[in-house]
């Protein structure tokens, strides 16, 4: 069955609140459990404003009429307008198959056209096919963070990682040794960050 990567769209909110229920109950690598992301309306806006916003985009990856895998961009402003962040999942049911791969593909495409220098991410310091995938990508581990997360009453570290883009658009060769997904690696993602408003909905 073939995966479409598409932009999201304000109408796919009530599939996006589908799909966070689903991966929150699968693993423990996300921010957020079984209760998934916000209502629809909520989750309708949030996509808008990724949309009016030139330094964020958020991609889906599709199979039949249902998002098994979600990355996006999360740009910022002024100063840090270089900087995104990156976050992403895949449903566990498609772990193995590429589509971590080629949604961070598509991100690390989107940033590149957007004047976006650093693209940073936290994951799970026991993430290690993630990290392995993200490495693979150019990422490097800059430090560690405790007690990033708490679940079940067991607190969870954090690594911190970055891809810095700047040197890469000149030198062609390295990109290409850099960025050589193995996406056989790739399990479910890394954790996933949604704001509405002060409120984290994923």
């Amino acid at each position: 069955m073939d995966i479409i990567i598409k932009e999201a769209r304000p109408e796919d909110a009530v599939k996006l609140i589908e799909y966070t229920k689903i991966v929150g109950a699968q693993t423990d690598n996300l921010s957020f459990g079984r209760e998934g992301a916000g209502d629809t309306p909520e989750v309708e806006e949030f996509i808008k404003r990724i949309n009016l916003d030139s330094k964020s985009v958020m991609y889906f990856a599709w199979k039949n009429d249902d998002i098994v895998g979600c990355a996006n961009i999360s740009g910022m402003k002024r100063r840090m307008s270089h900087r995104a962040n990156f976050a992403i999942s895949v449903s566990k049911s498609e772990w193995g198959r590429g589509i971590g791969s080629a949604l961070l593909e598509k991100c690390i495409s989107f940033a590149k056209d957007n004047e976006i220098e650093i693209i940073n991410l936290d994951t799970r310091s026991d993430n290690f096919r993630a990290i392995s995938l993200y490495k693979k990508f150019g990422f490097v581990k800059i430090g560690r963070m405790p007690a990033f997360s708490k679940i079940n009453g067991e607190y969870i570290d954090a690594d911190l990682m970055y891809l810095d883009l700047r040197e890469k658009r000149y030198n062609n060769r390295k990109m290409i040794k850099d960025c050589n997904p193995t996406p056989d690696k790739f399990r479910c993602g890394d954790i996933l960050y949604v704001y509405l408003g002060s409120r984290r909905i994923i």
